[in-house]
């Protein structure tokens, strides 16, 4: 079984429109809304591509029990940490004439000390032989940037394989716990390493150096560039096939869930790889906040050119 932590849900409201008008008002389209965040679009990708996962994290008021039933519809199986806030709603803008998206991220609500020790409850229930745990995205307010190495510490110490998908210092404080796996995007790479290139050359030489301690894995998104690989003795440049992009919302999120799918079915770096991007390349093919469609990363998979490096 595979573990998702998101510690910051939220409630995806897509609004579709034919072009955006400023200062006047504007016909919707379409409206929808989706369970969001990392871990859980992590669990929904790895639902969709054939898997199961357990999903983590905080969830409060009525958009938190809104939020937990769409999941349960989508046969994704919870185990949430309820609170006294109320689960955020971001809002998903897409302009269909631009195809453009624009993203209004709320903060979240405020975790109490009490909930964060309610929810590490959770982490140390975990059974011992569960696969992997998935741990990604931002913290709401009243959670220390340290809590991801603090979950990372606290899993590995459970015999048990962290894949680690962030940000900023929330990245920078978990590599420190030695995570398995990590998989910046190449921006977020180039912050924590203080590379200033683009050159695979180069980031494969930093990324290299990190794979030789205690993390087993690196992988840098690159968006159409596809996914840099690099293990202990194995390295390897994924290149999806071009595709017309209508929403890279979720793309990351999907290629980590591919990629940790496919390792929890015995397939090798290299074709976890190729399932990794091909799931992130299937994903720019949906618009708003939908994730990628299994017979979309089936085709693409086929596409996929991964190079030795």
């Amino acid at each position: 079984m595979i573990y998702t932590i998101t510690l910051n849900p939220a409630l995806d409201r897509t609004i579709e429109v034919e072009g955006l008008l400023m200062d006047d008002a504007n016909r919707i389209l379409r409206e929808s809304r989706f369970a969001g965040g990392k871990g859980i679009d992590a669990s929904r990708v790895i639902k969709e591509l054939g898997g199961e996962s357990i999903a983590l994290g905080f969830i409060g008021g009525y958009d938190g029990l809104e939020l937990e039933g769409r999941l349960i519809n989508e046969g994704i199986l919870c185990d949430f940490t309820k609170i006294s806030g109320e689960t955020r709603i971001n809002i998903v803008l897409c302009d269909r004439r631009e195809k453009t998206t624009l993203m209004l991220n709320a903060a979240g609500p405020r975790i109490t000390p009490a909930e964060v020790g309610l929810f590490f409850q959770k982490i140390l229930s975990i059974p011992r032989d569960a696969e992997f745990v998935v741990v990604s995205g931002s913290v709401p307010p009243g959670v220390n940037y340290n809590v991801y190495a603090q979950i990372i510490t606290t899993v590995k110490g459970m015999g048990i394989r962290v894949a680690l998908d962030a940000d900023g210092e929330l990245l920078r404080q978990g590599y420190k716990a030695n995570p398995s796996v990590i998989k910046p995007n190449i921006y977020e790479f180039q912050r924590l390493t203080g590379v200033k290139s683009n050159r695979v050359e180069d980031l494969l030489q930093e990324a290299r150096g990190m794979a030789e301690g205690e993390l087993e894995t690196v992988l840098v998104s690159m968006g159409a560039r596809g996914i840099m690989g690099v293990k202990r003795g194995e390295a390897y440049w994924a290149i999806p096939p071009q595709v017309e992009v209508v929403s890279a919302v979720g793309a990351g999120d999907s290629a980590v869930a591919g990629f940790i799918y496919a390792l929890t079915k015995g397939m090798d770096f290299r074709e976890s790889l190729a399932l990794a991007t091909a799931a992130g390349t299937a994903a720019v093919l949906t618009p708003g906040t939908q994730l990628c469609r299994r017979e979309d990363v089936e085709r693409i998979k086929g596409q996929i050119k991964v190079e030795a490096l």
